[in-house]
């Protein structure tokens, strides 16, 4: 009983201070939620597609919509520095992906070059493993690292961003073996091109990995 009434107290000083309100159009809802009814609905779901890593293996990536508002605000928050877009991002692949439905052991955030996290402060998809960690109750694991630093795909033209991120990411596992025969998840953000995803695919191989997924916020179409 106490207990109820200390965390609806809790909550009615949280949406006092802050009243809960949608992250695109900024509509005050009756409840904490990421969306309103409207901007959650404009989230068209997108199929999933196969990305080839080698040429005989493809690994199937898993996307909520596509690169477009309202979720194209919250990947962009990173770029000013606020963590909170990647929480939201990784509840929503959480709600609203096959993800919960399918069996895995680890979840792999995509790495930034140590440079680039410290300049940015965090790592969105490490931000995003942590909350499917939590609503999964399967562990994150740093299993790759970036090996060099890479100019942002963003600012290369499609036909390099292969060749800009090659050899961009290594394995930083003590006990391989760990690994070997489980199922892994990549998490990211974005997919564009997949180079990224393709190259961090492959530097997972060598663990002998019963099968890598992806999944991404967005895709671009």
């Amino acid at each position: 009983m106490l207990s109820n009434i200390k965390q609806q107290l809790t909550t009615y000083i949280a949406n006092f201070i802050s009243p809960p309100a949608c992250m695109q159009c900024k509509k005050l809802l009756p409840t904490r939620s990421i969306f309103c009814e409207l901007c959650h609905a404009s989230m068209l779901p997108t199929v999933s597609i196969q990305l080839k890593i080698t040429p005989t293996k493809s690994i199937t990536v898993f996307a909520i919509s596509s690169y477009q508002d309202p979720l194209k605000g919250l990947i962009l928050a990173k770029s000013w520095s606020d963590p909170l877009g990647s929480t939201y991002l990784g509840e929503l692949i959480w709600q609203m992906t096959p993800l919960k439905h399918l069996y895995f052991d680890y979840l792999i955030p995509i790495p930034l070059h140590w440079t680039r996290q410290a300049w940015r402060g965090f790592n969105q998809a490490e931000r995003m493993a942590q909350v499917i960690s939590r609503n999964s109750g399967k562990p994150m694991a740093k299993l790759i690292k970036r090996s060099k630093r890479t100019v942002f795909q963003s600012a290369v033209d499609k036909e390099h961003r292969q060749e800009n991120v090659k050899d961009a990411f290594a394995l930083a596992v003590d006990n391989p073996a760990q690994y070997a025969g489980k199922h892994l998840v990549l998490v990211d953000d974005l997919m564009t091109t997949g180079a990224t995803l393709h190259q961090a695919a492959r530097a997972l191989l060598p663990l002998k990995p019963a099968s890598i997924i992806v999944v991404v916020a967005c895709r671009v179409i």
